[in-house]
């Protein structure tokens, strides 16, 4: 069996709070031109869902079996709807394959 404990990491508190903890910027640094400038080319927006907004939305073919593991990952399987390429098929029932 695995024990769980919890120890002290004074470096993650310096990590999280770099306004206590990292020097202020260098003396005589100047910024410099390309710094300064926007970035070229076009900016473009983006069109796609978050994948909170995603797992709302059940996708065809996909089915959700639950969390699984110490993780509690979800986890999921498709069936050849939600299969791209060429003829894709669903594997064989087992009950076709017991008789």
């Amino acid at each position: 069996m695995d024990e769980t404990r919890r120890q002290d990491n004074p470096s993650a508190h310096r990590s999280f709070h770099p306004e206590e903890h990292a020097p202020g910027p260098g003396p005589g640094r100047k910024i410099s031109k390309e710094e300064s400038q926007d970035v070229a080319g076009d900016t473009a927006k983006s069109t796609g869902r978050r994948g909170e907004e995603r797992a709302k939305d059940s996708e065809e073919g996909m089915h959700d079996t639950g969390r699984r593991g110490r993780s509690q990952r979800p986890s999921g399987t498709k069936d050849a709807s939600a299969t791209t390429g060429v003829d894709p098929q669903d594997p064989p029932d087992k009950k076709s394959r017991q008789g």
